[in-house]
């Protein structure tokens, strides 16, 4: 429903991303995932498929680092019957094999990867994780919702919350 100020509407139902030519492949899929969940229905396997296929194009646009050599801070969401959110950080040489780790660890518990986020290089990641963490028990004590599993799963923890949190922290 959209709101009125005097005689202009401020367009808050309305999806911009599907007008706007960067509207991709990734937000699509997404798109489907949510709209089934709303639905309370399985998505398809061709929906699945075209998520993991997405949000892996999105991870190798990412991981190619300008500086290469050091660690990256990443932000991952899962999503199915526990949808959560994963911290962590790697270095560039693992980073691809540490997030189809999780991935598989996702699978486990009938989860999928559906949104990721992948700092540039820097020289150490692990001071920067650590404010990150501490930024988000802070989210965890104040939201009756959001729960944190072992030292960097999230439960209830928007992605958006999760990656805002990690670009405020970081070193400049």
């Amino acid at each position: 429903m959209s709101v009125h100020f005097g005689d202009f509407s401020d367009f808050s139902d309305w999806d911009f991303r599907q007008l706007h030519p960067a509207y991709d492949d990734l937000a699509a899929a997404q798109d489907r995932i949510r709209d089934a969940r709303r639905r309370d229905a399985s998505p398809t396997a061709e929906d699945l498929q075209a998520l993991m296929r997405a949000c892996w194009q999105r991870i190798n646009e990412l991981r190619h680092p300008q500086n290469p050599g050091g660690d990256r801070l990443y932000v991952l969401a899962f999503e199915g019957p526990h949808p959560y959110v994963k911290v962590g950080r790697s270095t560039d040489l693992e980073l691809k094999s540490r997030l189809v780790k999780h991935e598989h660890d996702a699978a486990i518990q009938f989860s999928i990867l559906f949104d990721a986020w992948v700092s540039e290089s820097c020289p150490d990641a692990y001071p920067w994780e650590q404010r990150v963490l501490a930024r988000l028990d802070t989210v965890v004590a104040a939201s009756p919702h959001v729960t944190k599993m072992f030292e960097e799963y999230y439960y209830g923890l928007p992605f958006r919350q999760a990656v805002l949190a990690a670009e405020m922290e970081q070193d400049l």
